[in-house]
């Protein structure tokens, strides 16, 4: 894909006074792929885990917004802009710090040097802590039963 460098929200801000009170004004790299119009911005933060590339994506298009991107289109933008050596996250957080005001994903890349403790391959194979699984009740079997037997109708 062809990535294209942009106007940043940190020069937006500079020139136009706008994000007051936000932390976009901080946002000082921005590019925007050629392609399909995916915009993506991000500033740097030190944090006790190192230097945290906070990064935004969202498509540039009206047309596009509410279009959601997937694992692998998320993965791909990382690689293709922050390196395939690096590792990023996306945070759930608790519901007392949740953001919900525009279609916009956040990606905290780490540096080049960071890897996480955990992961579904790990480096060092450790056995998940066996908690035991605990058995349906009828009811919860009796609505499994209709959920997956809706499907064969169709």
């Amino acid at each position: 894909m062809t990535w294209i460098r942009c106007i940043t929200p940190d020069q937006v801000h500079k020139t136009f006074s706008l994000y007051q009170n936000s932390w976009m004004k901080e946002m000082d790299r921005c590019w925007i792929r050629k392609e399909d119009g995916v915009c993506v911005s991000s500033r740097l933060l030190r944090t006790e885990w190192g230097k945290i590339e906070h990064v935004t994506i969202t498509h540039q298009s009206p047309s596009n917004s509410g279009n959601g991107f997937t694992w692998a289109e998320k993965q791909q933008i990382k690689d293709e802009l922050f390196g395939t050596n690096r590792v990023a996250i996306e945070v759930f957080p608790k519901q007392d710090r949740v953001v919900d005001v525009c279609d916009v994903y956040h990606l905290w890349v780490f540096d080049k040097k960071f890897d996480m403790p955990f992961g579904i391959h790990p480096k060092e194979y450790k056995p998940a802590i066996k908690r035991g699984s605990v058995p349906l009740s009828e009811a919860e079997m009796q609505e499994l039963a209709e959920f997956y037997s809706k499907d064969k109708e169709v």
